[in-house]
């Protein structure tokens, strides 16, 4: 009988162990696709997508073109189902800082209100197993019966 030694024995294992621990993501879908309001690109937009029926939602950033990938925690992707999604985009401020040297006021907001809620965005989508293209093409036009919230004193 042949005798392996150890320093074979021991990466061998190691290896055949990462390798199988690898295997398993609970993430069977991914999303991506380009934000636009009234046809432009919308940047530095928040992205939320939010289960149908409850669960861990799925965050995305879109860049200067309005181009998105979908990530739950570290990892891209989500799982397969239904989803609310909603979107919230501001205007970059002029400064970083006030005169204080405190945070910089947020920035105008560049896409309506009724997008930041999954109730009111009106933007539900159905995730199938691997890749799916969502493009978001917003609009400046009120959904029918939208009342902007009563605004806090």
């Amino acid at each position: 009988m042949r005798q392996f030694s150890n320093s074979f024995v021991y990466p061998a294992l190691m290896l055949s162990t990462v390798l199988l621990g690898c295997g398993g993501t609970s993430n069977q879908a991914t999303v991506d696709g380009v934000v636009t309001l009234e046809g432009a690109p919308v940047p530095s937009g928040s992205i939320s997508f939010v289960p149908a029926s409850g669960g861990t939602q799925s965050y995305a950033m879109s860049d200067a073109s309005g181009n998105y990938e979908v990530y739950t925690g570290r990892e891209a992707g989500l799982k397969p189902g239904e989803y609310n999604v909603t979107i919230v985009a501001r205007e970059r401020p002029a400064v970083n800082q006030t005169e204080l040297g405190g945070p910089a006021p947020a920035g105008a907001a560049i896409t309506p209100a009724w997008y930041a809620s999954p109730e009111t965005s009106g933007l539900k989508f159905t995730v199938a197993p691997g890749a799916n293209e969502i493009n978001l093409e917003l609009s400046k036009q009120a959904p029918a019966g939208w009342r902007e919230p009563a605004k806090r004193r």
